[in-house]
């Protein structure tokens, strides 16, 4: 042991001194971005080199009645329907939770209140962010290309058809699939594949473009992800209030 108040030498050699690492928040924030350039570069060349095509042998061999039977299969992707059966069951739990006569039911009412505002907000977020980009980018759907030969953009808010981008019914099947995985792990797999066989439909249609699909899936993806730890964490309580309490900071 050194008395004179120097620094032992070994203390000063670099093996000793802290190493000078990144955040963790930071390499996640890189990780993510890198992944978001790759995902955009992948989608751009998709859209350059497989989109036209794919939608060109699509229209090649498509029949009337694979069309209609392709047409009622993406049906099953109804906004209205699942955004219903979801306030359904939010209004269920929240009026069952604080009541002391079926307080034995009270967990099966928090999964009810958890379960219908994550598919609730899952879908509305997810939604909006569809109506803007479809609006902003203003993609021509497949048929303009068969109809007129013009692939690309038109200028901002020009309406339909020129909204192919991204798919709302894939944006649909992707937002229950994802929010059902959530509530249910083990049927994670079949939901997905059952929301990939919706956006596929979109595309054997006619309806959208493969890369339309594909965002729209993400985005779907995306926003389940966001809303999960913010709505089925035991510790968020919030979720648990009717809308108008929610400024509050405790349930009970």
């Amino acid at each position: 042991m050194q008395l004179d108040g120097s620094i032992p030498q070994k203390l000063l050699r670099p093996s000793s001194l802290p190493s000078l690492r990144p955040a963790p928040n930071s390499q996640v924030m890189k990780q993510q971005s890198f992944l978001f350039l790759a995902c955009t570069l992948a989608l751009g060349a998709a859209a350059l080199w497989i989109d036209l095509p794919l939608t060109q042998l699509v229209a090649a061999n498509l029949t009337p009645a694979l069309d209609e039977f392709f047409d009622d299969l993406s049906g099953v992707a109804d906004a209205e329907t699942y955004a219903l059966m979801a306030l359904g069951a939010y209004g269920i739990g929240l009026w069952a939770l604080p009541r002391h006569a079926v307080r034995r039911w009270a967990p099966v009412a928090e999964r009810l209140v958890r379960g219908g505002l994550f598919m609730l907000l899952t879908m509305a977020s997810g939604g909006i962010l569809t109506l803007v980009l479809k609006h902003l980018v203003a993609r021509a759907r497949p048929s303009v290309f068969l109809e007129n030969a013009f692939y690309g953009l038109a200028t901002p808010f020009s309406g339909s058809p020129y909204n192919s981008f991204p798919s709302s019914h894939t944006l649909t099947a992707f937002a229950v699939a994802a929010v059902l995985a959530h509530l249910l792990p083990r049927w994670r797999w079949p939901l997905m594949a059952l929301a990939t066989v919706v956006g596929l439909c979109r595309v054997l249609t006619l309806e959208h473009f493969l890369t339309d699909v594909i965002v729209a899936a993400l985005l779907a993806i995306a926003c389940a992800r966001f809303w999960a730890p913010r709505v089925l964490a035991p510790n968020m309580e919030w979720p648990l209030r009717g809308p108008w309490h929610w400024h509050r900071k405790t349930v009970r």
